[in-house]
């Protein structure tokens, strides 16, 4: 979940800060730079999948045990 978050972020953080910023400053007659701010959100997009691409902690050679129920409970998968 917090990784979509951060995705949407990366996509919409431009365009929303523009606008808090014109609003701020009642900016109405300006036009709005839709390019750079289209350049600006597809660089932090591709900052925040190589982010999220080396983040990850665990090894490729790992077991997977998928979730389950024990005692009446469910577990989570892993990755030992």
């Amino acid at each position: 979940m917090i990784k979509k978050i951060i995705l949407l972020i990366a996509i919409l953080g431009p365009f929303g800060l523009y606008f808090l910023y014109s609003w701020l400053l009642k900016l109405e007659k300006k036009k709005i730079p839709i390019v750079k701010l289209s350049i600006a959100s597809i660089i932090l997009l591709i900052v925040v999948l190589g982010f999220l691409r080396f983040y990850g902690d665990f090894d490729p050679s790992t077991k997977y045990s998928p979730a389950k129920y024990e005692d009446g409970e469910l577990k989570p998968a892993e990755n030992k």
